[in-house]
This record gives structure tokens, C-alpha cells and sequence, in this order.
């Protein structure tokens, strides 16, 4: 029996090595050198405090839209977006997130720490490029940055893709997606490091409970295929936030770029909706 016990106890300090290991490798830097493609859309490069960022300007601007790419990316990511915003007459900043991209930073932060650069971005377009009205359109933890920390961006619409409910479902979501032999059961051994490496709690990691203190339009994309981000999540989502809001699903959809994914359907619904609710002619 003494030599079971000691068995357990080292396959359990295996067992504990092996999940800090990959908590720092799910926490660790992307960054990158990041270019423009070549058929972008007129660009400025602008650092704002140390975010590396890109500020597409358009002639007769109807209102700003900030870009917020997902976990690992960075500004490039959002591009294509940027391109047909500045098509209809949206300017558009897309900024590359802490720890992503060319922006410094010791880790990723599941969108708490990128908060802080996404209200950094917003002050950005309202004092120096004089946005009257932005627009915040975050993909997975960009959507999360947008609504998370002390309190959301101040924008006056939102769109949300693929955002998850709870850090304790997004790494359920994730280990299972690592091996089904996964038990739900050892998630906590990696989202309780979070607040031992970050130093951010837990409860500070809901966007389910974020979406509750809205105050403008809201709109939700999501992919019913999505198994990273489950529809359930997003409906969570939906039916926490405050009205005005909407829900686009899209069918066949994984957790991938959505508006590659449906490029019409994309956009006809994210200038429905920005038509309807940030005014042409502030």
C-alpha cells in the first residue's frame, strides 16, 4: 500500500508539472513582426502609449470603429474588416493587443490586461482623431478586452464574435478540444494559476456577467459549429445584455475568422446594424 501511495503521489506531481507547463505555453507572448498586406487600404502607423496600431482614415468619416483581434493574432488579423468599414465610410484603428503582435508585454491575460489597451485605443480615437461616435469590434478575447475590467469601453455600439461566457468554461472548452480523456475535473488545474501568474482573479474573467452593464447596442456573431466558444455561450451572452441587441448566427461556422468564413453575411449584418445605431451625420 506504501508503494501505491508514493505511485500516486508522483503521478500527481506529474500531473501538476505537466499543467503549469502548459499554463505558461497558453500564457506566453505572441508576439511578432507584423506587415501590411499589400492591398490594404490607406494606413497610418501610430503608437499610442506602447500599442503598436494602424488608423485607416477615410475622407467623409461617418463614425470610428476600433478593431480588436482575437487570442495570438495581432492588427493584421483585422485588415480585410478594416477594408470594407473604410469602403462604406468607417474609419477603423486596429491595435495590436499587450503581449501581441509589435505591442511589449509579459503574458496574455485572457482580455483583462488587454482591456486596458483597448480604453487606451478608444481615448486615442476621441482626442486625437476626434471620433464622435466608435464602434468597438472585438473577435474572441478582442470582444472580451472590449467588455471587461472596471468597466466596458466607452463606445456606443459593440460587436462581439465569438466571445467566451466564463474563463472556466473557455478552458473546460479547450482541454477537451486538447483530448476528450480530458475530465472536466482538472480544469481548475489551469484557471486557478491565473491569478498566481497574472494576478487576476477570477471573477474578473466573466464576460457573461460584463455584458449585463452595456449601455449602448450590442451585437453578437457567432458560429453554431463552434467548439471553443459553444452557441450556448453566446446566448448566454445575448440573453444577459440589455436591449437594443442581436444575435447572428452563422451556420457551419467553427471558431474561425467569421467574416472570411461569410464575407456577405458578415458584412450586410455589421452595417445593418451600424447604420441603425451610430448616426451619419454627428
Amino acid at each position: 500500500m506504501k508503494k501505491v501511495g508514493c505511485l500516486l503521489c508522483a503521478l500527481f506531481a506529474v500531473v501538476l508539472g505537466a499543467f503549469w507547463l502548459l499554463g505558461s505555453k497558453l500564457s506566453s507572448p505572441a508576439n511578432q513582426t507584423v506587415h501590411l498586406p499589400a492591398d490594404a487600404p490607406t494606413v497610418e502607423n501610430v503608437t499610442i502609449n506602447t500599442i503598436s496600431a494602424w488608423y485607416f482614415p477615410v475622407e467623409a468619416r461617418k463614425a470610428c470603429v476600433l478593431l480588436l483581434h482575437g487570442n495570438r493574432g495581432s492588427k493584421r488579423d483585422m485588415v480585410e474588416r478594416a477594408k470594407f468599414l473604410t469602403t462604406h465610410g468607417y474609419a477603423a484603428l486596429a491595435i495590436d493587443f499587450q503581449a501581441h503582435g509589435e505591442t511589449p508585454g509579459e503574458h496574455l491575460s485572457y482580455g483583462y490586461l488587454e482591456s486596458h489597451n483597448a480604453h487606451s485605443a478608444v481615448r486615442y480615437l476621441k482626442e486625437t482623431k476626434a471620433c464622435q461616435q466608435i464602434a468597438a469590434l472585438g473577435v474572441s478575447l478582442g470582444g472580451a478586452a472590449s467588455i471587461l475590467g472596471e468597466r466596458a469601453v466607452p463606445a456606443d455600439a459593440y460587436i462581439l464574435e465569438s466571445v467566451y461566457s466564463s474563463i472556466e468554461q473557455a478552458v473546460e472548452n479547450r482541454l477537451a478540444l486538447y483530448s476528450r480523456h480530458f475530465p472536466s475535473a482538472l480544469a481548475p488545474l489551469l484557471y486557478e494559476q491565473i491569478p498566481l501568474r497574472l494576478g487576476v482573479e477570477l471573477h474578473q474573467l466573466q464576460p457573461a456577467e460584463a455584458v449585463k452593464h452595456l449601455n449602448a447596442p450590442v451585437l453578437f456573431i457567432q458560429g453554431d459549429k463552434d467548439k471553443r466558444t459553444f452557441l450556448n455561450e453566446a446566448l448566454m451572452l445575448f440573453d444577459n445584455a440589455p436591449e437594443p441587441k442581436y444575435l447572428n448566427v452563422m451556420e457551419g461556422a467553427a471558431h474561425v475568422d467569421l467574416h472570411q468564413f461569410n464575407t456577405h453575411q458578415y458584412e450586410t449584418t455589421v452595417l445593418s446594424f451600424l447604420a441603425k445605431h451610430l448616426d451619419q451625420n454627428p
